[in-house]
């Protein structure tokens, strides 16, 4: 198992995707209190406008990020461009926690040759069709993204219909820990209105941290406090800490 999975079965999480693979923006999110990090390969990333070079453009800022000691899971890129098995050997022996791409971005020998990380399906808008179905990945993963915001829809309020989506997608897959990502603009008060469908954490972005290290660091805190007052909120009144 996974740290990451690890920890999103314990209790509910945040995790920071990190707009630049830069050491510094991922110090500034865990001086903010995230519990984990999330790098990127080989996409442009269209909610922070950046784009992302290969395992060897990438590897040595992302080895500083690992070296500070956080979870760091892995978008490994798209169809269009994907880590080799040689590379998904390397990345897991560098220390990356987990992969994380959409379902239909996914190869089948991924989830054999994943080199011991952790794999989490981040399903999309499209799939809501299909009643958010994983297919062929079925039992060949450990996580959940529920990324199903529509691209036109980024950075606007959230909407009950996402909601409702959490829920479904939670209730469909309760095997799996899911987290939502921050496609919309998400407000620190609305994050227990999220957790209560189901979902086991959060992973704040560009569209709510913005790209410095100042804001990564402020945003970061900001949610940090409230899932951790959700969290809990939600524990046994044994369980809850004195």
């Amino acid at each position: 198992m996974s740290r990451t999975e690890f920890l999103l079965r314990e209790r509910p999480a945040l995790l920071v995707s990190l707009p630049r693979n830069d050491p510094e923006l991922a110090h500034a999110a865990l001086a903010g209190g995230a519990d984990g990090l999330k790098v990127h390969l080989n996409v442009v990333h269209h909610a922070s406008g950046t784009y992302f070079g290969s395992w060897e453009e990438e590897s040595e800022a992302i080895r500083a990020i690992l070296a500070l000691g956080a979870p760091v899971g892995m978008v490994p890129g798209t169809q269009e461009q994907f880590i080799s098995p040689g590379e998904a050997q390397e990345i897991a022996a560098a220390g990356v926690d987990f992969v994380d791409a959409y379902l239909q971005d996914i190869p089948d020998w991924l989830p054999e040759q994943a080199g011991g990380m952790g794999v989490m399906a981040a399903l999309s808008w499209r799939d809501e069709a299909s009643g958010w179905d994983l297919g062929r990945l079925a039992g060949r993963c450990q996580m959940l993204e529920a990324s199903v915001v529509s691209p036109e829809g980024y950075g606007q309020p959230l909407a009950e219909r996402d909601l409702v989506a959490y829920r479904k997608i939670c209730e469909r897959h309760r095997e799996l820990p899911a987290i939502v990502p921050t496609q919309r603009a998400l407000r620190p008060e609305q994050v227990a209105r999220v957790l209560a469908t189901g979902m086991r954490g959060l992973l704040i972005g560009a569209i709510v941290t913005g790209k410095t290290a100042k804001g990564i660091e402020q945003v970061t805190r900001e949610f940090a406090t409230v899932v951790k007052t959700t969290a809990r909120a939600a524990q046994p009144p044994d369980r809850k800490e004195a």
